[in-house]
């Protein structure tokens, strides 16, 4: 065991993804690791959940509920609880806090420093030659000298997106030794696609830098899977381009991960069935991948909520602390018009959200005498939290509260708002039952033709 300072604090060992006090070891699985390295690095400043989805998830597509997935299995590793949190502190609509004693971690060796040196050294050189080496890419094994560097890099980018940096500089100095080699390329621009940044100055100039790999590898073997699967995804979800992107998508099957991301491309669409049907083919190609929330997130978007109920019942172990399960199932309450178990999923999630006593009698008193409109205006006018109470974060909330309370005009502003911030979750209004008010206005179906759908709806 790694050595503690005192017995009972927290020693983390990066190269086994372990905890040690001296009592006992708890492993993490890599996204709790990912969670725990980057509130330790902003420790007792407020990390936002945007920032956890990009740094954790990278360009992944999840929903926030992954976030709370996450908090929860480690701080249930950490023996915290969210109500009298010592380690990791809810901050009501933004994010989550490192409020514990720092976390230990052994020195690096003689040797790390080194070869730290030696890669920041190779960095400035790859970023010299790389752009003007000629030589067409080509399938083909990576040499002896290169294995480890390469393999190494792609460990990283699968277990240590935070590290993400490090498993770049490796690759940069593969491809600068060997060019010709496709898949150190591929997985070059996987490194790439995780660490761009929408909001970030540099995102149309890193953009085409991963374009132009991308394109290299597609010159030389047009059906190369992970290539057209990255540029599906960055021309759907970067540019929200759904035309562009299909080809791309169409030609990134069968794979897991590409039949996952079709599937919610999809879903954007209302495509249903479709949608469906690559979900369960991405589950039978990695069962380790499978997601009860995929699946649910289908069948709500079909309005078959029976189905998403069953789906939800898989989760009924870790119901008295999963935030998305009872997410889901005030929306599945609301939908089917039972409106007492939805408002009563709704306080659940608000209590979580850390709001009082007080706030929560109001919700309460205000459904009791309008409804589920009279807590939405609420949400919407009223609320100073702003937390993510199940509806995203402002200003997709914002748009949603509105439609619930029949303002459609002002639901059409904070939509458009939504759009121009980049949320994702604008990508699949089109298809979401909430906005099922919207579905015969000019002016919606306007921004969903134009931006969304982009297709011909035969």
């Amino acid at each position: 065991m790694l050595k503690t300072a005192n017995k009972g604090q927290w020693v983390i060992n990066h190269r086994q993804l372990s905890l040690e006090n001296g009592f006992k070891v708890v492993e993490l699985d890599p996204k709790q690791y990912a969670l725990l390295v980057l509130l330790l690095k902003f420790k007792h400043q407020d990390v936002s959940k945007t920032q956890i989805l990009s740094e954790v998830w990278g360009q992944r597509v999840v929903s926030e509920d992954a976030i709370y997935v996450a908090v929860n299995g480690l701080r249930k590793l950490l023996g915290d609880d969210a109500k009298s949190p010592k380690y990791i502190k809810t901050i009501s609509g933004v994010g989550y806090r490192w409020v514990g004693p720092p976390i230990s971690e052994p020195l690096p060796s003689m040797l790390d420093s080194y070869l730290l040196k030696a890669v920041f050294g190779l960095l400035l050189i790859a970023l010299i030659l790389f752009w003007q080496l000629p030589r067409q890419p080509v399938g083909g094994e990576v040499p002896e000298h290169l294995v480890e560097p390469y393999n190494q890099a792609r460990y990283i980018i699968s277990n240590h997106p935070e590290e993400l940096e490090t498993a770049i500089s490796l690759l940069q100095t593969v491809t600068v030794d060997r060019p010709d080699l496709i898949e150190p390329l591929y997985w070059l621009a996987k490194a790439y696609f995780m660490r761009l940044q929408p909001q970030s100055a540099n995102f149309h100039r890193d953009k085409l830098q991963l374009e132009v790999i991308l394109q290299r590898i597609l010159d030389s073997n047009e059906d190369h899977k992970g290539a057209n699967l990255l540029f599906a995804k960055l021309i759907f979800m970067g540019a929200m381009d759904v035309e562009s992107a299909q080809p791309y998508f169409l030609r990134s099957l069968p794979s897991s991960e590409g039949h996952h991301m079709y599937g919610q491309y999809l879903l954007a669409q209302g495509k249903i069935q479709q949608a469906l049907k690559h979900i369960q083919n991405y589950q039978s190609l990695d069962p380790n991948g499978y997601s009860s929330e995929s699946v649910a997130w289908v069948y709500m978007m079909s309005q078959n909520f029976d189905e998403a109920k069953n789906v939800l019942e898989k989760l009924r172990p870790y119901s008295s602390s999963n935030r998305f399960y009872h997410v889901c199932l005030r929306a599945i309450y609301e939908q089917l018009g039972e409106y007492e178990l939805a408002v009563n999923e709704l306080l659940w999630v608000m209590r979580y959200e850390g709001y009082n006593h007080e706030e929560l009698a109001q919700v309460q008193s205000l459904f009791d005498l309008h409804g589920m409109k009279g807590v939405y205006r609420w949400l919407l006018f009223h609320d100073t939290r702003k937390a993510d109470v199940g509806h995203y974060t402002a200003p997709m909330s914002l748009a949603r509260y509105a439609t619930a309370i029949g303002d459609n005009q002002l639901a059409l502003h904070y939509l458009e708002q939504s759009r121009l911030a980049g949320q994702y979750a604008f990508m699949w209004v089109a298809a979401d039952p909430h906005f099922l008010s919207l579905r015969d206005d000019i002016q919606f179906n306007e921004m969903v033709n134009k931006y969304i759908l982009k297709l011909d709806k035969s």
